[in-house]
């Protein structure tokens, strides 16, 4: 069984790569400007390009069409992997479970295809995946995965900050009159993933309270239970690593990684952002 997962999940290049899991990019345009996200555009590409945008070439995200998944999906087959599992970023927040579906129709008989709504996206839908490939490669069936992956989703927490309104708002995460009061008011947004959607957790006047309400918000909700942690940022490792140095003493992490929000993710939260992600083990 081979393991694809769009990349709007996030997991650093080497546990990608030891699990074998096959990213499927996101399209980002930039006015009539087109890229495969981590194909044709990097992270330092991006971040480069965000710094001089306005109105008329402000970045957007759009799912792999259903034509770009059977692509991806006919060349895995033709490997010789007849059996596919697919974890995709939330059903609420982008279109790709429907074109991942509608690949999986158009390929009936060619192989064996499972899709799994992940209900978020970042290191949430990371974890997801890298537990699916990890449990595929030990053998496992896929109402096993299933089963496992069914409980990640339910208990995992995400809770992050958003550093500049801007990117939220155009990308419909949040509406420009709030956006408006909150930059007035110098507020910063802490927002949380709840039953698949973005929502407002609370909100703080400095960054400092506001990376001591992300802390205190997953210590609060996971206790002492073993998980799997990771710091995500968008273009800030210092404000990671500092996330890592107040939250992890108080956490009880099997496993740790610090990753940067891949470019779907960071496009829709706007650079800055940054955030905590517990997964149960």
């Amino acid at each position: 069984m081979r393991v694809v997962m769009d990349d709007a999940g996030d997991l650093p290049a080497n546990l990608i790569e030891e699990n074998n899991i096959a990213i499927i990019p996101v399209n980002i345009t930039f006015g009539t400007e087109e890229f495969l996200s981590g194909i044709t555009m990097s992270h330092k590409e991006f971040y480069e390009k965000a710094a001089n945008v306005g109105d008329h070439n402000f970045p957007k995200t759009a799912q792999p069409t259903p034509y770009q998944f059977k692509e991806f999906y006919q060349k895995i087959l033709d490997e010789g992997e007849d059996e596919i599992l697919t974890v995709t970023v939330g059903e609420k927040l982008s279109g790709t479970y429907e074109s991942a579906e509608i690949a999986r129709r158009d390929l009936a008989g060619k192989g064996t295809f499972h899709l799994f709504d992940s209900m978020g996206g970042s290191a949430a839908q990371g974890f997801i995946a890298l537990e699916a490939a990890r449990m595929a490669a030990a053998g496992a069936e896929a109402d096993v995965i299933f089963k496992r992956l069914s409980t990640m989703r339910d208990e995992h927490v995400t809770v992050f900050l958003i550093d500049s309104l801007e990117y939220a708002v155009k990308g419909g995460r949040v509406n420009s009159m709030r956006s408006t009061v909150a930059s007035l008011l110098k507020i910063k947004p802490i927002m949380k993933l709840e039953d698949g959607e973005i929502i407002e957790a609370g909100k703080v006047r400095t960054y400092k309270k506001a990376l001591d309400y992300i802390v205190d918000y997953v210590v609060e909700r996971v206790g002492d239970k073993p998980i799997r942690l990771a710091f995500i940022h968008a273009g800030d490792p210092d404000g990671a690593r500092e996330l890592d140095i107040r939250a992890t003493p108080q956490l009880n992490a099997v496993e740790s990684i610090t990753t940067e929000m891949g470019l779907p993710v960071s496009i829709n939260l706007g650079p800055g952002a940054l955030g905590i992600v517990a997964v149960p083990v």
